[in-house]
């Protein structure tokens, strides 16, 4: 029983490792390569990632961009640094889970809502119930101590 638990919280300090590592260069790959990042109104002529966003008054350096991915840069780095006691660090599964389940249900309606907004239901939603449903399934918590 003892080597069960044990090899669950190992897999659990893997996922905070794997989450972490991951989140690091897709934050830096989504302010080139998905359109509401730096590439927001700057496309190259005949280019289209999607839907266009309505232009920003800072030629595509939309604020909330920034601010994403400073609480995601965030994230990131104390799962990194979690992961050596999953158990003590349950509470980032549990940011993870609660934040991004709430992000995405915020935007649902607002991508029907708000012209322009669609992308968002194939690309950023997607992905953040994915992390709830990770760190649901592996959080340390759920293993029976």
């Amino acid at each position: 029983m003892i080597d069960d638990q044990e090899t669950q919280l190992r897999k659990s300090a893997l996922v905070m490792r794997v989450v972490g590592w991951i989140l690091i260069p897709a934050l830096l790959l989504g302010f080139v390569l998905y359109s509401p990042g730096f590439s927001w109104g700057i496309l190259p002529e005949g280019m289209e990632l999607g839907p266009a966003h309505p232009p920003s008054p800072y030629d595509g350096l939309h604020p909330y961009v920034f601010m994403l991915v400073a609480l995601y840069a965030a994230w990131a780095i104390l799962l990194i640094r979690g992961a050596r006691d999953p158990r003590a660090n349950a509470a980032l599964f549990d940011w993870g889970i609660l934040a991004n389940l709430l992000h995405g249900l915020v935007m649902i309606p607002q991508a029907f809502f708000y012209p322009n907004e669609h992308a968002h239901l194939w690309t950023d939603i997607p992905v953040t119930f994915v992390l709830v449903a990770v760190m649901w399934i592996w959080h340390p918590n759920r293993v029976r101590g």
